[in-house]
């Protein structure tokens, strides 16, 4: 598991605040690197293709919010303009937390020339700090919205080498990323067969329910794996392995447009995450970047510089994940008896890890055995991820426990545990 495949994703509207951003904002910082002291960071989102670059930075007060919530996709976008100064700020804001970015451009309402220009400068300005530019949002989508209805990976390739040109003539070395699809990965099929050889990276979208007004999506749906996620591993793993390329989901999270309140903001998508994230790292992804901002209902990390940042129930899930960077994943078998129970082995710097979650709603008894003979005695470390309830939006917290492995022990219901074992 690659030490930075934890990752957040942001709307580049975000950026017409250029103070969010900002080395100034000590808050933000602070809760980025307790997530991850190297990660990465994602722009993008719907509002990437209506953002308008600007070479002089622009004066006044911005009309946006100081917090950008994502982008439920049912609203009219107004354009967001980008600076230089918001640039300049996210350069000291990486280089505060230690992470990286992957940047997005505007294909949707932009032209290649607008995308040169803005390229050339966030090249220059973030250097090694910018992994790949990536070149519109949700491309396979556009027929739906400002492109005529049949837009297809043909119609979007055509206008992807032509930004890429453009790009390329104003940024010699510029890395690519792409397609960037909202759940189609035939789309990231293809890509990866033409792709050009400055792509360094396949990216595409997971979002494990909606809409959010569908009845059906609760927390039980969430809690269970879903065709789309069996369907898109081995089809997109496959692609990246002939590809010689990373894959990385760029942008997702539990239930699109915006989250479910209930669903998005509670507990159990703290379990869900945790789930996820081990899931597509032990099947080979690259990383993962949880879309949010502001106070969206899925957001991992809520607030602004006013009113402070708070960890949602999702950003614990992810901490738990988290402690698997670096470490290399063992082959497992597990006895469920019918529980909804998963469970993942790493080593890890000589240490073995192992990550456990009861999805169930009855305890369960957990026995830890190596090679399926020889029981690997009391771990060093034992956390447990509990809240009041599934449902709980607040007290979710990690508990230290004590542990026998050497014998069966009870996990309660809705737990998530992770044990170490020097």
């Amino acid at each position: 598991m690659p030490e930075n495949f934890t990752g957040l994703s942001y709307e580049s509207a975000q950026l017409a605040h250029p103070e969010f951003f900002s080395p100034q904002n000590a808050g933000l910082a602070a809760i980025f690197t307790r997530l991850n002291k190297r990660g990465v960071l994602r722009l993008g989102g719907n509002t990437s293709e209506f953002t308008k670059w600007s070479e002089t930075d622009v004066s006044g007060e911005t009309t946006l919010p100081a917090a950008v919530n994502p982008d439920t996709g049912q609203r009219e976008k107004s354009s967001a303009v980008i600076t230089p100064h918001a640039i300049r700020n996210l350069r000291g804001y990486l280089d505060a937390t230690g992470w990286d970015c992957i940047y997005g451009l505007n294909l949707g309402h932009g032209t290649p020339e607008q995308a040169a220009q803005e390229a050339k400068f966030v090249a220059a300005t973030l250097g090694p700090k910018l992994i790949a530019l990536q070149i519109g949002n949700e491309p396979n989508l556009y027929g739906k919205h400002f492109r005529p209805a049949g837009y297809s990976f043909a119609d979007y390739i055509a206008e992807w080498k032509t930004f890429a040109a453009a790009v390329r003539k104003a940024v010699p070395g510029a890395k690519f990323a792409g397609p960037d699809v909202a759940g189609q990965s035939e789309w990231i099929v293809e890509f990866a067969k033409q792709h050009s050889p400055d792509t360094v990276m396949l990216t595409g979208h997971y979002y494990a329910e909606g809409p959010p007004t569908d009845p059906r999506m609760n927390i039980d749906y969430l809690l269970h794996p879903t065709p789309q996620l069996m369907h898109d591993i081995p089809l997109v793993m496959q692609a990246a392995r002939e590809a010689k390329l990373p894959y990385r989901m760029a942008e997702g999270n539990s239930c699109y447009w915006g989250g479910k309140p209930g669903v998005s903001d509670a507990f159990a998508s703290a379990l869900w995450s945790g789930d996820y994230l081990l899931q597509v790292a032990q099947a080979g992804y690259s990383g993962v970047n949880f879309h949010g901002g502001g106070n969206g209902v899925y957001t991992p990390i809520a607030g602004d510089a006013v009113t402070g940042f708070t960890a949602r129930p999702v950003f614990y899930g992810m901490q738990l994940a988290t402690e698997f960077e670096g470490a290399t994943f063992l082959e497992t078998k597990m006895k469920t008896d019918g529980a909804n129970v998963t469970a993942y082995a790493a080593e890890q710097h000589g240490s073995l890890l192992i990550a456990f979650f009861n999805k169930d709603s009855s305890s369960v008894s957990l026995s830890v055995g190596r090679h399926g003979l020889v029981a690997v005695g009391t771990p060093s470390r034992t956390r447990l991820l509990t809240a009041p309830a599934i449902d709980s939006k607040q007290g979710v917290q990690f508990t230290e426990g004590h542990l026998d492995a050497k014998k069966a022990f009870r996990v309660p219901a809705y737990t998530g545990v992770l044990l170490m074992f020097d």
